[in-house]
Formats: C-alpha cells, structure tokens, sequence
C-alpha cells in the first residue's frame, strides 16, 4: 500500500519527477519522452506542473513507499464554466516495482476521489495506440471518443492516438469493487 498525497509544493518532488520522466523515456516513452529528457527539458516540465498547481488548475497526485516515490499522476480541472464537469489526466505513471500490485487500483481511487470533490463528472486523457497506457486505461472502462492518426512521430514513425473518457462516478465504483475481488471480499450489495 501506498501512502498518497497531493503536494502543493511541487519542489519538494522535482526530483522524484524529473526521475520519473527520465524513466519513462525507457519504458515505451510513456510520459511523452522517446529519448531521456535534457536539463531543460526536465525544468521545462517540473515548471509546467509547479504553474498549474500554483494556479489551481492542476493537482499532483503523489504516491511514496519505504523506498520513496513511486507514483505520479497529474490531473487538470477545466476553469471554463460550462466545461468544469471534465477533467484531463495529463501524466500518470507507476515505478515498475509497483506495478503489478494494486498501486494502479489505489491511484485511479485517488484521482476519482479528487475529482469527485472538485465536481469533475468525466474524466479524459489521450494515449499513443497500442501503448501500455492505452492497454491500462482500456482495461479500466475507458472508451475513445476520437481518434487522430498522426498523433505522435518516434523517429520519423508517426503514431496513432485515442481520445478516451470515463465517468469519474463509474470509474471509482468499477475500481471499489475491482480491489474488493483482488482482495477476496464479497461485492456490494
């Protein structure tokens, strides 16, 4: 288990962070990165969620563990009037010695109980097909809703990407009872 918490001190995290992006450049380029980020691209990045947590429009969900950080997910809330009922997982990513136990199941809860309480009833991201991030929120109820062919270019390849949306309230009961049978209880109800 985890222990979670929504910093609103990005700083306090920059290295966990930069860490994390660096990774994910090695493990299918999951963050965004194909190749391991620059200084300033690091900085760049750090500085982007540092700004939308400082002006309320994002929130850094953190995940730690004996060994440190393990977890990252950041989500932005929507401040135009007529859209706040969305909400856009932009980043989400697990260290790979959490993966496989239930640090996926706690964060998605995590991220659903923030939303909840920040009136977000939808929540969307958008994945490079065939990714692991794809395969992981497909298997979560995520749907698309769009689809754009020239999504992302590794190496001159271009790649197709999905637009995909959940109901926070579906997603947070789908993720209840999911944890519910991984540990052995009976479901709700």
């Amino acid at each position: 288990m985890l222990n979670w918490h929504w910093p609103d001190d990005v700083r306090a995290v920059e290295k966990d962070l930069a860490r994390m992006l660096a990774a994910s450049a090695a493990d299918d380029g999951i963050l965004g990165y194909a190749e391991a980020p620059s200084d300033a691209q690091l900085e760049g990045f750090v500085s982007g969620v540092e700004r939308l947590v400082a002006e309320g429009g994002g929130h850094l969900l953190i995940g730690e563990d004996a060994e440190g950080v393990a977890a990252m997910c950041l989500m932005k809330t929507n401040s135009m009037p007529n859209c706040r009922h969305l909400a856009e997982v932009m980043k989400a990513y697990l260290d790979p010695r959490v993966r496989g136990t239930s640090a996926v199941f706690q964060l998605v809860a995590q991220v659903c109980e923030r939303a909840a309480g920040a009136g977000v009833e939808t929540l969307v991201i958008d994945v490079r097909e065939g990714s692991k991030a794809h395969r992981v929120w497909s298997r979560f109820g995520f749907t698309s809703y769009g689809v754009l062919d020239d999504y992302a270019r590794v190496d001159g390849v271009s790649y197709r990407g999905h637009y995909m949306r959940h109901g926070v309230r579906e997603l947070a009961a789908s993720v209840a009872d999911r944890t519910r049978e991984r540990a052995g209880t009976p479901p709700k109800g």
